[in-house]
C-alpha cells in the first residue's frame, strides 16, 4: 500500500445533513498544508440519507473515499474499519457530526510535529448539556487520569492526531476507542499533548450519548491498566487469580468465617469483571467486529 501523508478519518450514522459540509471544511484545513492528503467517511449502517450524500461526494472528488459497514457496529467499530483503509503516514480523526472544527487541524499537526505520538483537543466552552454530556465527561476523564497517569483531560473529543504506528493493526472492544483512546493504545505522559479548540453547537441530527456514560466507564476502567499492558498475558493471571479466590471463599465459609468469606467472594468477582473485560480484547484483536460492504 502506497502511504501519503494525511488520512482523514470520520464515522457517521445517520447524519446526513452534516457530510458535505463536515467535508468541506477538512478540505479547507487540509488544502492550506499543501502535502498529500485523503478524507475517509464511515457509514455506520446509517438509515437516513447518509450513504447516499458520500456517493456523490465520491463520484467528483477524487481525495474523498467512503467505507460502508454491513452493519450497525457503534463509533468504536466504525472508526476502526475507517482507520484500517488509510494509508496516511499521520491518521487524524474527527467526529461525523461536524461539532468538531476541521480549522484546527493544523493546529494539531504543529504539536504533533514536536515529536508527539498522539495529539489530542480539548474542548472548551463545550456547547452542550451540562448534566447529561460535560459532567459525564469531566468525572470520566478524572478518573482516566488517575488510573492511567497520562494528562489526558478530553478522551471524547474526536479530533485527533495520531503517528501511524500508534494505530496501525491494532483493534479495541467497543467502546475503548472512543472513550480511552489514546491512553487505551499504551502511549505513555511525554508522549501525548493536547490543543484547546472551541466546540460548536450540533446542526443537525442527535447525539447518541448520556449520563449512563460515566457507569461504562467506571465498569470498563477495571481492565485498563492491564490491557495496555497486554491482555492475553494478564487473561491468564486473573483467571487463574479468579479460582484461587472462589476456593478461599468456599474454604473460610466452611470454617464460618462469613466476613473474610465474603472478602473473598467480592474479589473474585473483581477478578471476573477483568477476566470478561480482557477476553473481549483478545478478542477484538483476533477478530475486529466490523464488515464492510464497500470501499470507494
Amino acid at each position: 500500500m502506497e502511504l501519503i501523508e494525511y488520512s482523514v478519518v470520520a464515522p457517521m450514522h445517520n447524519e446526513e445533513g452534516n457530510v458535505e459540509a463536515l467535508c468541506e471544511g477538512i478540505q479547507g484545513a487540509m488544502e492550506s498544508l499543501n502535502q498529500s492528503y485523503e478524507i475517509i467517511f464511515v457509514n455506520d449502517a446509517s438509515t437516513d440519507g447518509t450513504l447516499a450524500r458520500m456517493m456523490e461526494l465520491q463520484s467528483g472528488n477524487p481525495r474523498f473515499h467512503f467505507v460502508d459497514l454491513e452493519s450497525n457496529c457503534g463509533e468504536n467499530w466504525a472508526l476502526l474499519a475507517g482507520i484500517s483503509k488509510a494509508r496516511g503516514k499521520i491518521i487524524l480523526t474527527i467526529d461525523g457530526d461536524n461539532q468538531n472544527d476541521p480549522s484546527y487541524i493544523p493546529a494539531l499537526l504543529a504539536e504533533l510535529a514536536r515529536g508527539y505520538q498522539v495529539v489530542s483537543g480539548r474542548r472548551k466552552s463545550r456547547a452542550e448539556d451540562f448534566w447529561t454530556r460535560r459532567l459525564p465527561s469531566r468525572v470520566a476523564n478524572a478518573l482516566i487520569r488517575i488510573v492511567s497517569g497520562v494528562p489526558v483531560h478530553d478522551c471524547g473529543c474526536g479530533l485527533k492526531a495520531y503517528r501511524r504506528e500508534v494505530l496501525e493493526g491494532t483493534f479495541v472492544p467497543k467502546g475503548f476507542m472512543n472513550r480511552f483512546s489514546p491512553v487505551i493504545l499504551g502511549v505513555k505522559a511525554h508522549e501525548f499533548s493536547e490543543v484547546e479548540l472551541l466546540d460548536r453547537a450540533r446542526y443537525s441530527g442527535q447525539s447518541h450519548y448520556g449520563l449512563s456514560r460515566i457507569f461504562v466507564v467506571i465498569r470498563d476502567l477495571w481492565a485498563l491498566p492491564f490491557a495496555v499492558r497486554g491482555p492475553g498475558r494478564w487473561l491468564g493471571r486473573f483467571r487463574w487469580m479468579q479460582g484461587l479466590l472462589l476456593v478461599f471463599s468456599l474454604l473460610l465459609a466452611l470454617w464460618g468465617w462469613w466476613i473474610l468469606a465474603g472478602a473473598m467472594l467480592l474479589l473474585a468477582l473483581a477478578a471476573f469483571m477483568n477476566v470478561f473485560s480482557l477476553g473481549r480484547f483478545v478478542q477484538a484483536q483476533a477478530r475486529p467486529q466490523f464488515r464492510i460492504r464497500a470501499y470507494r
